[in-house]
């Protein structure tokens, strides 16, 4: 039997947008942590649930999660906070480190909803993490949503759709096919080395960049396959290089990709354009140090892709999150709380099902991450481009229309 605790009739106000009102991040003193700052309403605070890998191999992502999700509790606070039925109330965050371990996500989620009286929950990134957060959040009948994951390969893992989970995200069928177009920007001899590890967007993803080469004009001349936390690349990036495979592309978590790109450099494996999916988006430059140089990966904002206020949000966390990926998380968890908060102030009330319901209708909502409409399949579908490590940065480099620098080839990191 699904468990359901008794929930006070809060309310949700409409004031959504007010990215400018707040947009300094707080950083916890502990991996778990809760934030109500900004506040301004005077009514019992609307409690919001976070399990986010603050630490652990997919700990890069958590902080600027973290920091999207206060900043926007921050500004709608400070805007009056959500009304319903007249009554202004606080939004209050409370996050938990889960700590890049799918266990404790179930554990942290749990314990968001039964101790800390979370009416609605936020989640963290790839599917690992958050398929396990979605099964938490249908069982126990809590409306939940996240970022950060892309949708095809969450989707796949409920049988019978998902009830009150959501995911906001790329569609990989798009994805896979970006690290083609964008490939096609300087000449390559169309063969590539695909890398994917066994989890479930490695596989989800290998297929399709399998199935979508040709259309294409690629041809996939190698594939490897390997188990997470694999540390001895060596054979595999020997294989790629002896298929002569001018375009490499990888779906791996950080840590991997940095051992991965040393043992390219270390073989004298050059391509002319390298896709460290994943492991290469946040913190990759830190952690892989000149090695980067080059490296491209998808990525989830732009300033003209249709969103609202989203640039100013950016441009305030680039400072501590840099000029690329790590400023567009902030950007994209940003957004989550402005979709359950306009959610909550449609359904005027607390009640899960009022709320999931108000989700689920959620059509050309602006926010700062794009204009936003979640489907049927409880997919909200957001464009897709592609970016490039240029020093500290991760420059626009695809589409052409919303470029801000040209593609570097061959990859200067990998250079011998």
């Amino acid at each position: 039997m699904n468990r359901r605790r008794p929930l006070f009739a809060l309310s949700a106000g409409a004031a959504l947008v007010m990215t400018l009102a707040a947009c300094g991040s707080s950083s916890p003193s502990s991996p778990s942590a809760s934030a109500s700052s900004g506040s301004s309403a005077s009514g019992d605070p609307i409690v919001l649930g976070a399990s986010l890998p603050l630490t652990g191999p997919l700990g890069v992502f958590g902080a600027p999660l973290q920091a999207g999700y206060q900043q926007a509790v921050k500004a709608i606070n400070g805007a009056g906070g959500v009304d319903v039925g007249g009554t202004k109330r606080p939004l209050k965050l409370v996050v938990l480190d889960n700590k890049s371990d799918p266990t404790v996500v179930t554990s942290s989620t749990k314990s968001l909803i039964n101790d800390s009286s979370a009416v609605a929950l936020l989640g963290s990134v790839t599917p690992p993490l958050t398929i396990p957060f979605s099964v938490v959040a249908d069982q126990e009948q809590i409306p939940a949503i996240s970022g950060l994951t892309p949708t095809l390969a969450w989707k796949g893992a409920s049988a019978n759709g998902w009830k009150y989970a959501y995911d906001v995200f790329i569609d990989e069928t798009e994805q896979t096919a970006v690290n083609f177009q964008a490939s096609d920007l300087v000449s390559n001899n169309k063969k590539v080395a695909l890398f994917t590890d066994t989890e479930e967007d490695g596989k989800a993803m290998g297929a399709l960049w399998e199935s979508q080469a040709g259309k294409f004009g690629y041809t996939i001349a190698y594939h490897a396959q390997f188990p997470v936390g694999t540390t001895d690349f060596s054979q595999f990036v020997q294989k790629a290089k002896d298929s002569g495979a001018e375009v490499m592309i990888a779906q791996v978590i950080p840590p991997d990709a940095v051992a991965l790109w040393k043992q390219m450099k270390a073989l004298g494996y050059q391509p002319k354009t390298a896709w460290p999916e994943k492991g290469g988006t946040v913190g990759f430059a830190d952690a892989a140090g000149p090695l980067s140089e080059g490296a491209s990966v998808f990525g989830w904002w732009t300033p003209t892709n249709g969103n609202t206020g989203g640039q100013a949000v950016y441009d305030a966390n680039k400072t501590q999150f840099g000029d690329g990926l790590g400023s567009q998380a902030v950007v994209s968890s940003y957004a989550m709380v402005q979709i359950l908060a306009d959610a909550i102030s449609r359904a005027g009330s607390t009640e899960p099902d009022a709320i999931n319901k108000a989700i689920g209708g959620t059509k050309d909502l602006a926010t700062v991450l794009a204009k936003i409409t979640l489907g049927a399949d409880h997919r909200g579908v957001i464009p897709v481009s592609a970016v490039q490590w240029q020093g500290k940065s991760q420059a626009t480099v695809w589409p052409a229309a919303q470029s801000t620098a040209k593609l570097e080839a061959p990859i200067p990191g990998l250079a011998k």
